[in-house]
C-alpha cells in the first residue's frame, strides 16, 4: 500500500521561536563543503544566494571563499543571530519568506551565480520557489545546490526526514544538467545541483 508523504509547512513564527529556543542545523562538515565547492564550481566574486540560511553559517564559509553572499531566511531571530556573529565583506543578511514573497529587493532578475538551498526544500513552497530560482540565477550558467535528508534513510525518530527519493529524482525536471551525489556514505543526505534553461 502507498502512501502520500504529506509535508508540513512552517510559518516564520515558527522558525523564530525555534531559533529562540536554540535549534540548531545539521553541523556541515569540512567534506560536505568541498563537495558542495567542487560540485558547483563556486569562484570567488560569483554573487550566491543561501535560501535558508538560519545562523548563516553556510553563507559565512561561501564569503570567506571569496563569494559575494545574501543569506536569506524566514526568521527575523535566525537573521539577528547571523549578522551578529559574522561580520565578513560582501555578506549581507536579510529577512525573507520564500512562500510568501514574489521576488527579492536585492536580487536582480539574472544576476545570481549560485543559489543555495540546504536542508529547507520541504518547508518552501517548492513550485514558487523554483520560479524566484529561475527568475534570479543568470541563463545557462546559473546553478541552483539543494542539500536534503532522503527521507527513506531518516530515522523515523528524526522531526525533519527530508524528501523522498522520488522527490529528489524529479527536482531535475526541466534542467539541462541535474546531477545527484551522496553527502554521506550512507546517502541518507544528498546534494543536488541543477543548472541550465528549461528542456
Amino acid at each position: 500500500m502507498s502512501t502520500t508523504l504529506l509535508r508540513e509547512t512552517r510559518s516564520p513564527s515558527y522558525w523564530d521561536s525555534a531559533y529562540w529556543n536554540g535549534v540548531n542545523a545539521t553541523p556541515l562538515g569540512r567534506e560536505e563543503r568541498q563537495l558542495l565547492r567542487s560540485s558547483t564550481g563556486l569562484k570567488a566574486d560569483q554573487f550566491v544566494v543561501d535560501v535558508g540560511c538560519g545562523r548563516g553559517t553556510l553563507a559565512a564559509i561561501m564569503a570567506f571563499w571569496g563569494a559575494r553572499v545574501l543569506g536569506l531566511d524566514f526568521s527575523a531571530v535566525a537573521i539577528e543571530a547571523a549578522r551578529s556573529t559574522f561580520e565578513v565583506e560582501d555578506l549581507r543578511f536579510d529577512v525573507y519568506d520564500v512562500n510568501a514573497g514574489s521576488g527579492h529587493r536585492l536580487i536582480q532578475p539574472g544576476s545570481v551565480d549560485l543559489i543555495t538551498c540546504r536542508h529547507v526544500l520541504p518547508y518552501l513552497d517548492r513550485e514558487r520557489f523554483i520560479v524566484d530560482v529561475r527568475r534570479w540565477l543568470k541563463p545557462n550558467t546559473g546553478t541552483l545546490h539543494i542539500t536534503t535528508a532522503v527521507h527513506e534513510l531518516t530515522p523515523p525518530t528524526h522531526a525533519h526526514r527530508g524528501l523522498t527519493l522520488a522527490e529528489i529524482n524529479e527536482l531535475g525536471d526541466g534542467w539541462e544538467y541535474a546531477k545527484r551525489y551522496d553527502v554521506v556514505d550512507s546517502g541518507a543526505i544528498k546534494g543536488i545541483v541543477l543548472r541550465g534553461p528549461q528542456r
